[in-house]
């Protein structure tokens, strides 16, 4: 290696570490990235899995950057990143019922009203809400370090507004939260499947930041689709990186970090080659790893060796059938509204209350779900650019158990296939012409696939941990380590194990960057987060 020392080393590139690595590059260090893997971007993955030329989304399928601080400072519009937001954006279609929902709020209220007027103004009066808490609440506490308990409570009591919204987060399910404002199904779904969405456990009593900020992403805000998939802002990234004098080093796995004296100091390779980090290392790797593997716990006290060994990871994941076809569905119910062939995402069947939220308790006793509907994606009538001409890539799938009841986790290899058969069969009962004629290649992606593609996604965990109250705000990845600092001097975590969890927003990335700039007295080129600036350029 040409170059063995630096200000800053970043271990993993996935968006989060290369956020953390390009804001501190534009301040003037000298930044290292260190990724294990042929390529950055972790879950922003856009790779061929199917057949030449289809381009497939293998985690992030929606983007949520556009909102966050990243976008704007890193001014990644001029290294080619464009948004798309894809209308309707959700299709809940059913045999004999549909609803859509939308980027705009108001054809979402004309969607509701067909189906109860009651839920219209319902929705009419939360959505104002929710737009209000969703700038004035969640995204402020996402692009921030987590606040203790009693602080983060005060501070939105202070806030016009905060009582109700404290009332919501704290003492309702998204279960409960659906049924106390919405008297038809496709609106109780529609808050679950946000939550879902989250990898959270639809309920459990409470709705995290991140959570409630899935379900009104879905439900009330604008989502994003990048032009081109979601590899384009890791790329983009890295170019960053690279433009302020960093350098991205992949293929290139850190085995050890060097701990002297409590500080970290550098890096050690698995070819043996030491490299020095004059002022921190930053892992966007998973606490579990971090410590226990690259640490090592002959440098951790007891309590923090015990508290690493501890972080949760979910231990389900989701199934999914990557599809590359020679002609986009073709939905039966589209006979009554044209536009639903155009949506974006798809919740197709479920056709009894309660059988999405059904769902988990079939994943957490190990079992594979019974298929009474499926979650579909397509993203190609918005992006042509990702399959060849006049054709489509799209995706099925569902929530599924890491270790199966019945044979662990290595069953997946012999359960795949049959698996996706029947999620097809299950699609196919709605759009007809999604027959094997149709289908060009197919790739199962199991839970026990995503580990090994992504190893930092232990038991298949998308999120880098379990996203339940105990493991979300100032309690991420423990409560005491909360702030992206660690007991080990100049050692951070920037990763989704940390505030705010999983999921493509950036806030982990950003947030460890202001810790270490703060720490090194770095004066900031970035102005402070602001929610209202931001939200009001894109809705301009």
């Amino acid at each position: 290696m040409s170059d063995t020392q630096f200000d800053g080393i970043v271990i993993g590139a996935g968006h989060n570490g290369l956020i953390t690595a390009a804001y501190l590059a534009k301040a003037g260090l000298k930044i290292a990235v260190f990724e294990e893997r042929q390529t950055v971007g972790g879950g922003f993955a856009t790779d061929e899995v199917t057949a030449p030329g289809f381009k497939h989304q293998l985690h992030a399928h929606y983007i949520k950057i556009h909102e966050s601080p990243v976008h704007t400072d890193l001014e990644l519009e001029r290294y080619g990143i464009n948004y798309v937001f894809p209308d309707p954006k959700m299709a809940i279609v059913r045999n004999s019922s549909y609803f859509l929902y939308h980027q705009n709020r108001e054809k979402t209220y004309n969607s509701i009203k067909r189906i109860s007027a009651k839920d219209a103004e319902t929705y009419r009066e939360m959505s104002t809400k929710w737009h209000r808490w969703y700038v004035d609440f969640i995204l402020p506490e996402i692009y921030a370090p987590p606040k203790p308990h009693d602080q983060w409570e005060a501070d939105i009591l202070a806030k016009p507004g905060g009582e109700e919204y404290l009332d919501a987060v704290k003492n309702y399910s998204p279960v409960e939260y659906g049924e106390k404002l919405f008297e038809s199904e496709p609106c109780r779904l529609a808050i679950v499947r946000g939550a879902a969405s989250a990898e959270y456990n639809v309920r459990r009593k409470g709705m995290p930041a991140l959570v409630f900020a899935t379900i009104l992403n879905w439900f009330n805000e604008t989502t994003a689709h990048v032009v081109g998939g979601a590899k384009q802002i890791p790329l983009a990234l890295a170019r960053i990186v690279e433009e302020n004098g960093g350098t991205i080093f992949e293929n290139t796995r850190v085995a050890r970090i060097a701990i002297e004296d409590n500080v970290a100091k550098g890096i050690a390779l698995d070819d043996g080659s030491e490299i020095s980090a004059n002022h921190f290392v930053a892992s966007s790797i998973d606490p579990v790893h971090t410590f226990l593997f690259m640490v090592g716990e002959e440098h951790l006290s007891q309590d923090l060796a015990e508290k690493a060994a501890n972080f949760k990871f979910k231990g389900s994941s989701i199934f999914r059938v990557h599809l590359a076809l020679k002609e986009r569905p073709r939905f039966l119910m589209a006979e009554q509204e044209p536009t639903i062939d155009d949506s974006w995402k798809f919740t197709i069947g479920f056709e009894e209350p309660g059988d999405f939220a059904a769902i988990g308790d079939f994943v957490e006793t190990g079992q594979l779900p019974e298929i009474t509907g499926v979650d579909f994606g397509l993203t190609t009538i918005f992006d042509a650019s990702s399959a060849p001409d006049g054709q489509h890539v799209a995706y099925i799938g569902l929530p599924a158990p890491f270790e199966l009841a019945d044979g662990g986790a290595e069953r997946w290899a012999s359960v795949a296939k049959d698996l996706g058969d029947r999620l097809i069969a299950k699609l196919r009962e709605y759009a007809p012409n999604m027959t094997d004629d149709n289908i060009v290649g197919r790739f199962a992606y199991t839970p026990k696939d995503i580990e090994e593609y992504l190893p930092n996604m232990v038991s298949g965990d998308i999120c880098q941990g379990e996203m339940s109250p105990e493991q979300l705000g100032y309690n991420r990845p423990w409560p005491g380590m909360s702030d992206y600092r660690t007991p080990i001097s100049n050692l951070y975590l920037c990763g989704a194990s940390t505030h705010p969890g999983g999921h493509a927003v950036g806030g982990s990335g950003y947030n460890a960057a202001n810790a270490i700039a703060d720490d090194l007295a770095i004066t900031k080129w970035w102005p402070a987060y602001d929610a209202h600036k931001i939200i009001e350029a894109w809705e301009n």
